[in-house]
């Protein structure tokens, strides 16, 4: 097995740890902090942003496009057209669908939560509208994130 395939598996293997964060979330995770109510879930969720800045989880989220772009290049200057293909279509799924979503959606609405902390005007009542479309949001990432796991293991085979 050549050093290329695994480090297209590893990038496979990492996209599949991110959906499988996100799709913990969908199925579990959000569902559990709704059923706790707006008082204590939107704490509880407040508390996982914070956290989530010092985690492995966050690490992956950011090193999935870069080094994929990276692979990508290499292996089409080795002449491995197939896999940069795999490559490049991970990467922009990754950007499009896992990235952008994420900061264009998922963080304002993080944002917002964590502005109306405490006793805040209005924090009760964002709640539920925070926790369906923050859901909503976060299943087009799971989706995206498993497109691209998908894609680098392609590229491994390819």
């Amino acid at each position: 097995m050549s050093a290329l395939t695994v480090a297209a598996q590893l990038l496979g293997l990492s996209a599949g740890l991110v959906a499988g964060v996100f799709l913990a979330f969908s199925d579990f995770v959000m569902p559990g902090l709704k059923e706790a109510g707006p008082g204590a879930g939107s704490e509880a969720m407040r508390g996982l942003n914070r956290t989530v800045y010092n985690s492995v989880f966050l690490i992956l989220l950011k090193a999935i496009a870069p080094l994929a772009l990276a692979l990508m290049v290499i292996v089409f200057f080795l002449g491995r057209n197939d896999m940069a293909m795999w490559l490049g279509l991970g990467a922009v799924s990754h950007i499009l669908f896992v990235m952008l979503v994420t900061l264009s959606r998922n963080v304002p609405m993080n944002t917002r939560l964590q502005s109306l902390a405490g006793e805040a005007p209005g924090s009760e009542a964002y709640w539920p509208d925070y926790v369906a479309r923050w859901t909503g949001w976060n299943h087009v990432r799971t989706v995206g994130a498993a497109f691209t796991c998908l894609c680098f293991m392609l590229a491994a085979i390819a």
